[in-house]
């Protein structure tokens, strides 16, 4: 009889701590405080920093915002003002679920984009020889331009980026995660290997970003 009932509490242990677990990665219960703070800090970004200046700044859809489930963003495009390269820039903060799952393999691919070559992990080094470490895709263009379409993206949890293989599980114990995504336009046959616009904006870009990303405290 104690053996049942033991098991019998066991089980309904697990099961809320399960849904605990769920309801903190799904943001069942809305933004954290430290979720919220972290978000408000987040749109001090600079609009200007090296050769790279704000060109505009875009709304995110209710529906986008609704499916990513973020407490903040940030949504822009920066132009180099030396030589003329322009890279868009979307940086969210949201719970470690939703965060992680949405990638532009999907996003692209249904939007008249078509993958070309495996994603590749792009490794940069910070000014502490800390490395930075960012996917990066090739697509093109399905349309009559036919250009190239060269997108970053990785996770973060306040403090170096990462290229989460299996993010969901990876980085699920997180209370919220930053993504973000670049995308650059070259023409078709542009030397990306050579010069790479967003790997150019990462360099410029990442030692000013850490001073605005939080890392999340565990409680």
């Amino acid at each position: 009889m104690k053996s049942i009932m033991f098991g019998v509490i066991l089980v309904a242990v697990l099961t809320i701590v399960s849904g605990m677990v769920q309801g903190r990665m799904s943001n069942r219960w809305g933004p954290t405080q430290d979720m919220q703070i972290a978000a408000k800090q987040l749109e001090k970004l600079p609009a200007q920093f090296g050769n790279w200046r704000l060109l505009t700044s875009q709304e995110m859809s209710e529906d986008a915002i609704n499916q990513l489930e973020c407490a903040g963003y940030v949504n822009r495009t920066y132009t180099n003002r030396q030589t003329g390269e322009t890279v868009n820039m979307a940086l969210i903060i949201g719970p470690a679920g939703p965060t992680a799952v949405h990638t532009p393999e999907i996003c692209y691919s249904s939007r008249a984009h078509k993958q070309i070559a495996p994603r590749e992990c792009v490794t940069l080094l910070d000014r502490s020889n800390q490395e930075d470490n960012f996917w990066s895709l090739t697509f093109r263009s399905t349309g009559v331009n036919a250009d190239t379409l060269q997108v970053y993206y990785a996770w973060s949890t306040g403090d170096h980026w990462l290229a989460a293989g299996n993010p969901r599980f990876s980085l699920a114990g997180q209370p919220y995660l930053y993504k973000i995504q670049l995308a650059s336009r070259a023409a078709l046959f542009a030397d990306l290997k050579t010069n790479d616009p967003c790997k150019n904006f990462l360099q410029d870009f990442l030692p000013v970003a850490k001073q605005y990303l939080i890392e999340p405290s565990q409680k």
